[in-house]
């Protein structure tokens, strides 16, 4: 027997598809076809298999069915020899062979062909005629048109009446396949996302097509933070408002849409709504946002004033949630670089609420359809008919219903109610279908491990799991165009093996199950009521190739750290290609050490040279000097001066230690106060006279250099910082993983992290050969070194404020407080982000790994927390650590150390803005609202703070 290939199986679909269109072949005849290919009927295999040409193709299926079906029997009335022909009608007193007129038989074989129609029409199948039979329908009708007009009123009545049933049932039909169409149409804008190189532009575009399919929004506008959008431009830009237009703003009702008029002339100048056909305006609840919709009304699009029924139908939830998705996506592209698998999940999220809405408009639809022939009333309390009437119910959660004045012992009203009652009933199925289809895909959007593609019954790419990057490309030998909607497999893969093998599958269903396997990829089939509707094809990525169980606990351990290294890589690389500007930011401090760029050190090897060593004195000297003596630099103080104050703002993301700044002692009390309002003292049986000299010497420490940034105001701060966030945790889930113990490590590690900073960065440490990069051999040598300088202080009797911990307790402690400052270390950032946002995501997060992740995750937001400040305030922490760049670059220079270009030039304002939004949008901000998402969104008017600074700093850097 010929084996099929998929290719010949998609074909066959279409070819018999075609002829049920044409009218060739009725619905009863493509089911027999279908159920004869899945028997593997050996005359029909045969035939799939050597045929290629369509015209012959369509032939053979045809004369395949005459073999099959039995021939009906049709009975011709053969007239003899010698019989006379039969006549025509003639006017006048012609003799005729025509019957006398029997009206109740006309109309019985008018009923009954009203019933055949009607079983036709109803199919599931679209119905097209061929030229043939649409040729001998129109005499038909035109027959039938006079038949109307010369017979008795009652006659032309129901054949009138019939006519018009007919039309309403077509309409209905139409109307659920025109919705079902635009709706599958809508669930392929998530391939739009899938675009490795997604730019702000692009992104736009996406957006545009989104509200398009969704609510026939061609554009938007809304007001926010004195900054009014328009994506016509895409551009912010500034606004006062009138209180004239104020007032105006003020008077809209919130928890409606409405659809702005003349009554509106002050909005309708703003957002100049003439040039658009609709235009419906919204506040988003919880905000000050006030959004508009406009819909040009060029294209007519089957859901066209969707947005009109909202109030009727209690929609405004879902196009609420829609304007703030928008409003977000707008705001982030702005200050932040944006996750097309974030967004995708958003998009699938809102799309299937508005799927369900699309329900109403389905009903509103009907109703439309339905009164073209039918009296319907919607208000049914005031409903009154001496008619016979229906009351059709569309069971739904706002008890909508509708009476009609339907007859049902008429069969032509009878076969309408049956058509709607079908339609609506189809169309929920549907929704559901899309429910399902959606939840399926945000499974495999969340997934890192696969990338999944979805193909549809005739091989079109329905659904990919996440961007295609040039490495996955290249690995999996795939052609992906996001652009083309309607792309085969057969121009995806170019992998000739992958091909055959997803045609040999169709061979065994049997075997289309997805199963564990060391191939690179697998393929199943989707089967829905026992039909073929298409087939996935997963490509295993990372970890998930291996078999875990093959592993001990250490190896897994080992490759899923390797693995975690290559994502952070692919994203730092993503980063790049799309921001080059970043290549010489001062985002490079913060990548991997392993992967920063070393071309800029080509021409400069450190050795111990005489010069150099000259060199490396000389700077010695030259930092010593800055050094403060502890005879002039040591605050002292005693607990009784320690006098309880309220502090301000002490256990939240207000708190400013700046206004302290003169005052040693006041920031000695905001210490204090911290780790009273902990119990640490009390649980710990700290010695006040310890704590004392122990906070005196860490703040000498801090200051003897006296850096601009570096200092004791900023190891407050972070201490404040860790406090605080630590109170947050303690609201949620994560509570439990936060012990006493694990807190105090946490926030005095916070206090200590860069005790003894030498107001450099670890870079010029090693370029330079200090003895603190010779000591920790080029490894966090500051990290190393803030740590074992507060190991120190805490091991020496007089400032020692824990010696009641046991053996094992200080260890612990040790353990953790160290752990926490090498999380400082920046290069780090992006492997401990990468890492903190993998295990939160995973069943198990809560080990003692898992607690050392937490705690470095907090202490490293932490150490931002100057710039999560209000502007005026962030702007300042910015200056200060702009200034200790400078004095580097500029000993950089003196001593021959290679010059970081990112510390050029920093003391004119547009080089130094510019360097603070890109270290702002791709560094501080996605930390913070890493951290918030963790917290529930306790921390998002931090991450509010930021999105303003990046603005602010933007301005600057135009200006």
């Amino acid at each position: 027997m010929p084996k099929q290939n998929l290719s010949n199986y998609i074909k066959f679909f279409n070819q018999i598809n075609d002829l049920e269109q044409k009218g060739l072949i009725t619905s009863k005849q493509k089911h027999l076809l279908k159920v004869n290919l899945t028997t593997k009927e050996y005359q029909l295999n045969n035939l799939i298999c050597t045929i290629y040409d369509e015209q012959d193709y369509q032939s053979a299926i045809l004369q395949y069915l005459q073999t099959i079906e039995p021939q009906p029997k049709i009975r011709y009335q053969s007239s003899g020899e010698n019989d006379s022909p039969i006549r025509q009608r003639r006017r006048g007193n012609s003799l005729s062979r025509v019957s006398q007129f029997n009206e109740t038989k006309l109309i019985a074989q008018i009923d009954e062909l009203n019933d055949q129609l009607m079983t036709l029409w109803q199919s599931d199948s679209q119905f097209y005629l061929n030229h043939e039979i649409n040729e001998k329908l129109r005499k038909v009708g035109e027959f039938i048109t006079k038949t109307a007009t010369s017979t008795p009123s009652n006659s032309q009545k129901q054949v009138t009446n019939i006519t018009d049933s007919n039309q309403v049932i077509e309409n209905l039909q139409q109307l659920y396949r025109d919705m079902k169409q635009h709706f599958n149409d809508y669930l392929r804008c998530h391939i739009l996302l899938m675009d490795d190189k997604l730019s702000t532009e692009h992104l736009n575009n996406v957006l545009r097509a989104f509200m398009k399919n969704l609510v026939d929004a061609d554009e938007i506008s809304f007001i926010y933070n004195n900054e009014i959008y328009t994506s016509e431009n895409g551009q912010f830009n500034e606004i006062n408002l009138t209180d004239q237009q104020q007032l105006e703003i003020q008077s809209i009702l919130e928890g409606n849409v409405i659809e702005i008029s003349q009554n509106y002339p002050e909005i309708t100048q703003l957002f100049q709504t003439t040039k658009f056909k609709g235009n419906y305006l919204l506040k988003i609840q919880n905000s000050t946002c006030l959004f508009c919709f406009h819909s040009k009304g060029e294209h007519k699009m089957i859901i066209e004033s969707f947005l009109s029924l909202c109030n009727e139908y209690q929609f405004f939830d879902e196009v609420n949630q829609l304007a703030q998705f928008l409003l977000e996506t707008l705001k982030q592209a702005r200050v932040q670089c944006f996750n097309p698998l974030q967004l995708s999940h958003m998009i699938q999220d809102i799309g299937i609420a508005f799927i369900r809405c699309s329900k109403y408009f389905f009903i509103h639809k009907s109703i439309s359809i339905l009164s073209e022939r039918y009296k319907v009333c919607k208000d049914n309390t005031s409903f009154i008919s001496m008619h016979p009437f229906v009351e059709f119910d569309f069971r739904d959660s706002l008890n909508l219903s509708i009476h009609i004045c339907f007859d049902l012992n008429k069969k032509e009203d009878m076969n309408v109610y049956k058509q709607l009652n079908l339609s609506f009933n189809k169309y929920l199925k549907f929704i559901k279908q899309c429910y399902d289809r959606t939840t399926f895909y945000k499974f495999f959007v969340k997934s890192q491990d696969s990338l999944i593609f979805e193909f549809d019954k005739q091989g079109q790419i329905t659904f990919v799991s996440q961007p295609i990057t040039s490495k996955l490309a290249e690995e999996f030998n795939i052609n992906f165009n996001p652009q083309f909607y309607n792309a085969s497999y057969t121009s995806i893969f170019k992998n000739k093996n992958l091909i055959q093998h997803i045609e040999n599958q169709l061979q065994d269903q049997n075997k289309w199950k997805l199963t564990d396997s060391n191939s690179t990829y697998e393929v199943f089939m989707k089967m829905e009521e026992k039909y073929f509707k298409g087939f996935f094809v997963i490509f295993q990525q990372g970890w998930f190739r291996y078999n875990q169980k093959s592993l001990d606990a250490n190896q897994w351990q080992k490759l899923r750290k390797s693995f975690l290294q290559q994502e952070t890589n692919q994203y730092l690389d993503k980063l790049e290609q799309k921001h080059p500007q970043l290549k010489n930011s001062v985002v490079q401090m913060f990548k991997p050490k392993a992967t920063q760029k070393q071309s800029q050190f080509k021409n400069f090897s450190p050795s111990f040279s005489p010069r150099h060593l000259d060199q490396r004195n000389s700077l010695q000297e030259s930092e010593s000097i800055r050094l403060i003596p502890k005879t002039k630099g040591i605050n002292h103080f005693y607990p009784d001066m320690i006098t309880e104050t309220c502090i301000e703002n002490i256990d939240n993301f207000d708190f400013n230690i700046l206004p302290y700044s003169a005052d040693w002692l006041e920031k000695q009390k905001v210490v204090f106060s911290i780790l009273r309002r902990n119990n640490f003292i009390e649980d710990y049986k700290i010695s006040e006279d310890a704590l004392c000299s122990f906070l005196c010497a860490l703040e000498y420490k801090y200051n003897k250099r006296g850096n601009q940034f570096h200092n004791y105001d900023h190891g407050v701060t972070v201490m404040q910082c860790t406090h605080a966030i630590s109170l947050e945790i303690m609201k949620t889930q994560y509570a439990h993983l936060l012990s006493q113990f694990t807190k105090f490590a946490l926030i005095l590690s916070g206090l200590c992290h860069d005790v003894s900073h030498t107001g450099r960065t670890n870079i010029f440490e090693i370029n330079s050969l200090s003895n603190l990069a010779i000591r920790y051999h080029d490894r966090s040598v500051l990290e190393q070194h803030h740590a074992a300088t507060s190991i120190k202080l805490l091991c020496a009797p007089a400032t020692n404020i824990i010696p009641n911990f046991t053996s094992s307790e200080f260890r612990e402690f040790r353990k953790l407080f160290i752990s926490n400052i090498l999380y400082t270390d920046i290069t780090e950032h992006f492997n401990l982000m990468k890492n903190f946002e993998a295990r939160i995501k995973e069943l198990n997060f809560g080990t003692e790994d898992d607690i050392k992740l937490m705690t470095g995750m907090i202490i490293h937001t932490s150490d931002f927390t100057g710039g999560a400040k209000p502007f005026k305030l962030s702007r300042e922490w910015s200056t200060r650590v702009n200034m200790e760049f400078q004095e580097q670059y500029s000993l950089e220079g003196k001593f021959g150390y290679p010059q970081l270009p990112y510390m050029k030039d920093l003391d004119q304002l547009p080089i130094m803005a510019k360097s603070e939004v890109g270290f702002f949008k791709f560094i501080v901000r996605p930390l913070w609202s890493i951290m918030s998402k963790f917290t529930e969104d306790r921390l998002q008017q931090s991450v509010d703070n930021l999105e303003q600074t990046i603005v602010e700093w933007e301005k600057l850097m135009i200006n």
